[in-house]
């Protein structure tokens, strides 16, 4: 891979700053960087930015308790999760079988 502009640098930094380019690719990348104080400042920018993202809009978790539940509900076969009145059980069932 030849020396890239600014332009092709810019492109890539958003790759180079999630470490998803080659080894061939992040060489060039940084030697780009290296001698262009415009792509270098844009570079840190860039950085700065996704920094600030990731701190600011961590994902809020669960309470422990509804975690649990929640967990407790999914492992739970579906024939089981709902209470129903055992008379109200056999009325449905009997309008079932009236239909049928």
């Amino acid at each position: 891979m030849e020396c890239l502009d600014c332009i092709e640098t810019t492109a890539r930094l958003h790759l180079y700053i999630d470490r998803e380019l080659s080894d061939e690719e992040i060489v060039v990348v940084q030697e780009h960087l290296y001698g262009c104080p415009r792509c270098e400042c844009r570079f840190h920018f860039d950085l700065h930015i996704k920094r600030l993202i990731h701190e600011r809009c961590s994902i809020e978790r669960a309470p422990v308790q509804l975690r649990e539940k929640v967990l407790q509900l999914a492992r739970t076969p579906a024939r089981k999760r709902f209470d129903i009145d055992p008379v109200l059980a056999m009325e449905i069932r009997a309008d079932l079988d009236v239909k049928e």
